[in-house]
């Protein structure tokens, strides 16, 4: 739960400063850490980690392609590699080039390979009935890979070693705000368990069986792993510091004697733990003593490792927690849910834990609660309770889920019927439920977003409630299903990107035979080459910081001003049309009112805009445009906004185009007239005026500020904010 805290604390030494301003930033790091809470005004604010000024980046290495001989063989490799064939390029003989045949290439990928943490292959053997099932398994070492990242001269000014409670000002208090894994409780917690000293290094794994072919006969089993000490952007992203293959499991096929039988679950369930274990076995014992590393600020530092965050479907969330399936007494892998409460999502239950029991206890508690009578892989591991782990998945219970397998189809049923109640308060139930999946989707949650959160999510499981009541007598849809359910733990506390590659590498650049080990390297190789790439980018901007005169530095500077965070630009006009007169246009345009006396109207706007930018008037006298003088029209809007929901700066395109691609398009805008009051509108004309020497980006615009009437019953239920156009003669000018 996020906590709100007043603006002056009872104990404020640990503040750099008490007066403070609007939408300030206050960071309070884990008392383990020793660190003082401190604040800084908004357009200060950066999220560095508490040893970034003790840390600088060393000079790029000056031969960035090695092991390749050359920039030229990296580049020849890379595209071997892409396009599943050898390419030759005979270019400039100033670069070596070495490369003879496949085997050549193959060879200098494998050598620079031997920079990343490479796979071990083992066999597990499980007995089964009569006989000894073997699986081939293939894992990394995590530690030696986190650690790789850690000595990464690029990635190390990224870590975040201490848990991170952050808060923004509002006027009255501070309010807390989560954007990052180490800013969520489930860090803080776990530091807590920790030594005063030690440092979590917490791992996110995503695990996931996808299928390889067209048909699905081929399938694969990746486990992705990630640090959730790096902030999200790195992380979440491909290459180095992002989403790597740690471990290939083996795929269980279906066996017609014995399958559906509960022994069978237990031997399928057993093999997939065995499996996981051998890839978390080199983390046991360090998760119970930890492990001193010196980092590259050479401060010795104690790492614990643990896995915060478990992301997978609903099915193998089942399998790491042991919970039996759907149809168990207890089926939710989070909370302790009677079977048959799944569909009250009101309620609150108590949670699961990771506790280790005796063989009695465990045989009693199997009972009871319906678990597999197989050991967990996750208990090797000190601070991580797989439970708490296990992340509510969008993409699987939303979209998968609750979305296509249940409202989709009801709402089918009703869509062709004439008058039908139960299809508007189906249409509520939907529109609730997007609204919820809007608040899931955020990547900034603040105590207000998680409160409004909770709020929907009550109002939707009453409605829904409602509507399986009306419907229970004549439709046999069940709706007492796990992933309904699983919206309750949407708010306690991350992509399946990775797919896409893995079928491509399947399809393009193996031989069908072995597919496991083939796709590893490949996928290997791909990460090699993202490292090499960022070394290249480094050194080449190095040489180009180094080789630029002192003449070329003050040309740079004039012609491309670096623009600060205050300063940075709002709007820019593109795809630039020929000047014409206003009476061009206004012929052109005779048939819309939005043009009538256009250029009389400007002249209006402009003696209005100027003196309000403290701008003065030619000479001090109102403007009088004359339908001869020009104008520039332009049909691209490039915007800079800063984003209310996670406060950074991101970028709009708009069109206002009578032809774009073969249609004409223009787009609707928010127009802030003051600082209380935003409208819509249309976009009708962008142009840009001289006046004098000074050029006016504007746009014509048609609001949709028009009074509505009184607020329709069905505007309320289904949340619409109802905007009415007003005459299009009414059309006004915005700067």
């Amino acid at each position: 739960m996020l906590e709100d805290q007043a603006s002056f604390p009872a104990d404020g030494r640990d503040l750099e400063y008490r007066e403070f301003q609007l939408n300030d930033i206050k960071v309070e790091h884990h008392p383990n850490s020793g660190i003082l809470t401190k604040v800084e005004a908004f357009g200060d604010f950066k999220c560095h980690p508490a040893h970034h000024s003790l840390w600088s980046v060393p000079e790029p290495d000056a031969q960035p392609w090695q092991p390749f001989k050359s920039h030229l063989e990296f580049d020849v490799a890379e595209i071997a590699l892409e396009a599943a064939n050898i390419c030759h390029r005979c270019a400039r003989r100033s670069e070596k080039f070495t490369f003879r045949n496949h085997k050549d290439v193959r060879a200098k990928w494998d050598a620079a390979s031997q920079r990343l943490t490479g796979f071990t292959k083992d066999v597990i053997s499980i007995p089964f009935t009569d006989k000894s099932w073997d699986f081939d398994v293939y894992y990394c070492d995590l530690w030696e890979w986190a650690t790789n990242l850690l000595h990464d001269p690029y990635l190390f000014p990224n870590f975040h070693f201490d848990a991170q409670r952050m808060s923004k000002f509002n006027g009255q208090l501070f309010k807390q705000f989560v954007d990052e894994p180490f800013t969520a409780q489930h860090f803080w917690d776990a530091q807590s368990q920790l030594p005063g000293e030690a440092k979590p290094l917490t791992f996110i794994l995503y695990v996931d069986k996808t299928k390889l072919s067209s048909f699905g006969s081929a399938k694969g089993y990746p486990v992705v792993a990630r640090l959730a000490n790096l902030p999200t952007n790195i992380h979440n992203s491909q290459g180095m510091g992002g989403g790597y293959i740690v471990g290939w499991l083996p795929v269980v096929k279906e066996d017609k004697q014995h399958s559906g039988k509960p022994a069978w679950a237990n031997f399928k369930v057993t093999v997939w733990q065995k499996s996981f274990e051998r890839i978390l076995s080199l983390l046991a014992a360090k998760s119970k003593m930890g492990q001193w590393l010196e980092c590259l600020d050479v401060i010795q530092r104690w790492f614990f490792p643990l896995v915060l965050i478990l992301s997978s479907d609903f099915e193998e969330q089942l399998t790491m927690s042991l919970t039996r399936g759907v149809r168990s007494l207890w089926p939710c892998p989070v909370c302790l849910v009677l079977h048959d409460k799944l569909s009250d999502t009101l309620c609150c239950y108590p949670c699961c834990t990771s506790q280790k029991e005796t063989a009695e206890e465990r045989e009693e508690v199997l009972k009871a609660y319906g678990l597999h009578d197989v050991l967990n892989s996750f208990w090797a591991l000190s601070s991580t309770d797989v439970h708490r782990a296990l992340s509510w998945d969008k993409l699987h219970f939303h979209s998968g889920g609750e979305w296509s397998d249940h409202l989709w189809v009801e709402l089918q049923k009703h869509i062709n019927e004439a008058v039908c109640p139960l299809r508007y308060l189906l249409l509520r139930c939907v529109c609730l439920y997007l609204e919820l999946d809007m608040y899931a989707s955020l990547e900034v949650h603040t105590s207000e977003t998680i409160s409004s959160g909770r709020h929907t999510h009550c109002a939707f499981s009453a409605l829904l409630q409602r509507y399986i009541d009306k419907t229970a007598d004549e439709s046999n849809k069940n709706w007492n299903f796990p992933k309904l359910h699983m919206d309750v733990h949407i708010f306690d506390d991350p992509n399946e990107k990775m797919h896409g590659s893995l079928k491509d590498s399947y399809l393009l650049c193996t031989n069908f035979c072995d597919v496991a080990e083939q796709i590893l390297c490949i996928n290997t190789w791909q990460v090699v080459a993202d490292c090499i790439h960022r070394r290249l980018f480094k050194f080449d901007e190095h040489q180009h910081q180094v080789h630029n005169s002192e003449e070329d530095f003050l040309v740079n500077v004039i012609d491309c001003p670096i623009i600060s965070a205050t300063n940075v630009f709002h709007v820019k006009l593109g795809s630039k049309q020929q000047s014409q007169t206003f009476d061009v246009i206004e012929v052109a345009h005779r048939d819309d009112q939005a043009f009538g006396d256009f250029h009389i109207k400007l002249n209006d706007f402009l003696n209005t805009l100027l003196p309000s930018l403290n701008v003065p008037l030619p000479s001090g006298k109102h403007i009088h445009l004359r339908g001869t003088d020009e104008i520039t029209e332009y049909c691209f809007i490039h915007i800079n906004y800063k984003s209310m929901v996670d406060w950074c700066q991101h970028t709009n395109y708009l069109r206002c185009s009578p032809l774009f691609f073969g249609s004409p398009r223009f787009d609707c805008v928010f127009i802030r007239l003051t600082e209380n009051k935003v409208i819509l509108g249309r976009l009708i004309f962008c142009f840009e005026c001289q006046v004098e020497d000074r050029r006016f980006p504007l746009a014509l615009i048609h609001p949709f500020d028009s009074p509505t009437g009184l607020c329709l019953r069905k505007d309320k239920d289904l949340n619409f904010f109802r905007v009415r156009v007003g005459p299009r003669a009414q059309a006004w000018f915005f700067h």
